[in-house]
């Protein structure tokens, strides 16, 4: 037990240390994703930005430069090229059309004067690089992020504004060439506005998630992190790095889902568990066999003390079998010279009669004690139980004392069982002495003998049952269990040994029946000896008596 709690308290630490371990790599390895996908975002930003104002400078410089001029769009053409994240890049006149356009020709002549990227720096002029929500373009109808900056005139006033046009595509494609897994990368205009997701959602493109972690709170605690937390996008559990850049409104958030990041943590966990299960089966079992060792080991001590006890017994019988004999012997003698001297009288010819019957069981008890001591074989023969309580019970009613009746009221007809007849009448003089014990103030015993037919797994048997039936004080549950235990006895010292129950269903089993107990406190009990019946006896013990009827 104690070997298997700690085998248990080590698994749980492991399991813990472990999952901790799991966790604080995952911390880990988001804060290094976010990190560098922050830089890159940056990166790509200022370098957008870096263009737009060369373009307004430029612009600033030729304020009478035509619409549409073929070498300034070559020039745009160039700076495109050395940005793959951008679309497109135009320029807004005051007037809020566009006048140059790297789509030139397809352009539609359109008015963006109601833009808020173009308001904003109309409103403005101040105002830098401004990054707006994501929009709808109304010449090819794909969403766009747009980066603008205004163009300053000579005299400071507003002169429009140069547009890059992001699409948030870019960011999910080259995202997607970075990463591996069920993980994603995000960009988040300040307050929560998505801007581009990998894997894509265009569907959730502009969506406010100001309500939620990390934005609603966490953001204005720290400017990054990391977050244990559900998606609110697909519900998945997930860790979330997140990172607020300095130089522009933009949040950038990478999530890596838990169920990714602690698979190795799973399977280090079901390797720990089932090689638990295999060490904890391994102990059951030792245990088990423990158990049954020490179970033998207790009914080997007890078989022995069983068998030094009986030794005694053998050796105490063996002692006073030879006393006993020598005066069952004097009292024989003396029955034999008052034989003559009480020929006229019959009652005192009866009263011999029933001594030498009396004499003949005292040696057929010795005889049962020595055979059970010394475990000698009994001698099974075929006979009618009945007819052997007729031939006892005299000795029955003497046993049971003055006070108590002793009943036979089964006439019954004639069942042979193959039995040893002085161990069986034996045994309900036995049987007599303890129903007498259990009525000091007197009733009545019920010797009853009748065949019963019953099933067991071979099928129908015949039996014979003898039952012992006292109206005394009975017996609790916890004393029935234990009457047939050697040496059990509910009596004083000196009034009994506790053996006569225990013999009793020795002789039962030897002659292949059982004996059972049935008991009540206050409602008397009933000792059944079921017997086999021997049908081959049966004709032999009805061929006998036919022959004495023929002489």
């Amino acid at each position: 037990m104690i070997l298997a709690l700690s085998a248990a308290l080590l698994l749980s630490y492991e399991l813990w240390r472990s999952y901790a371990a799991a966790r604080e790599d995952a911390e880990r390895n988001v804060s290094n994703l976010i990190h560098v996908m922050s830089e890159q975002v940056a990166r790509t930003i200022q370098s957008v930005d870096v263009n737009l104002q060369d373009i307004a400078g430029e612009l600033a410089a030729a304020p009478a430069m035509p619409d549409n001029d073929p070498a300034f769009r070559a020039r745009l053409h160039k700076r495109l090229a050395s940005m793959p994240f951008v679309r497109a890049l135009f320029v807004i006149d005051r007037g809020g059309y566009i006048s140059h356009d790297t789509d030139f020709p397809s352009t539609p002549r359109v008015s963006l004067a109601d833009r808020d990227y173009f308001r904003i720096h109309q409103n403005d002029p101040s105002v830098g690089m401004h990054i707006g929500r994501p929009l709808k373009s109304r010449s090819r109808g794909v969403w766009f992020i747009s980066l603008s900056r205004g163009i300053e005139t000579a005299d400071g006033s507003f002169g429009g504004i140069v547009v890059a046009a992001v699409e948030p595509l870019y960011f999910q494609s080259f995202y997607q060439q970075l990463w591996v897994g069920g993980g994603t990368v995000s960009l988040f205009l300040s307050p929560g506005t998505l801007l581009a997701r990998s894997p894509a959602r265009d569907e959730l493109i502009g969506t406010s998630f100001a309500g939620v972690e990390p934005f609603r709170s966490l953001l204005a605690m720290r400017t990054s992190g990391v977050d244990w937390r559900k998606s609110p996008i697909d519900g998945v559990m997930r860790i979330a790095g997140y990172q607020r850049l300095d130089i522009v409104p933009v949040i950038v958030v990478v999530t890596l889902s838990e169920a990714d990041v602690m698979r190795s943590w799973r399977s280090h966990a079901t390797v720990l568990l089932v090689g638990a299960a295999i060490l904890f089966t391994l102990l059951a079992g030792l245990e088990w066999l423990s158990r049954r060792s020490r179970r033998r080991e207790e009914a080997a001590r007890q078989r022995l003390e069983t068998t030094q006890r009986l030794e005694a017994i053998g050796r105490f019988a063996g002692s006073i079998a030879h006393d006993c004999g020598n005066l069952m012997r004097i009292i024989r003698s003396a029955t034999v010279v008052l034989r003559p001297l009480v020929r006229d009288r019959q009652e005192a010819e009866k009263l011999l009669d029933e001594v030498d019957t009396s004499l003949d069981a005292g040696r057929a008890l010795v005889n049962r004690l020595l055979a059970y001591a010394r475990n000698t074989e009994i001698r099974l023969e075929a006979a009618d139980p009945g007819e052997l309580v007729r031939e006892i019970l005299p000795i029955a009613r003497q046993a049971a004392g003055p006070g108590i009746t002793v009943a036979t009221p089964s006439a019954g007809e004639a069942a042979a069982c193959r039995i040893d007849r002085a161990q069986f009448q034996a045994a309900i003089v036995n049987l007599v002495l303890n129903a007498r014990d259990a009525m000091p103030a007197g009733g009545t015993i019920t010797i009853d003998v009748r065949p019963v037919e019953d099933m067991d797994l071979s099928g129908a048997m015949s039996w014979v049952d003898v039952s012992v039936t006292d109206d005394g004080i009975g017996m609790s549950e916890a004393v029935r269990r234990q009457a047939f235990d050697p040496f059990f006895t509910m009596k004083g010292t000196g009034e009994g040994h506790g053996m006569g129950l225990s013999q009793t269903q020795e002789f039962v089993r030897q002659c292949g029946g059982r004996a059972d107990i049935f008991s009540q406190p206050g409602e008397g009990t009933t000792i059944r000896l079921r017997l086999p019946q021997d049908r081959g006896g049966e004709e032999e013990m009805n061929g006998a008596e036919k022959v004495e009827a023929d002489v």
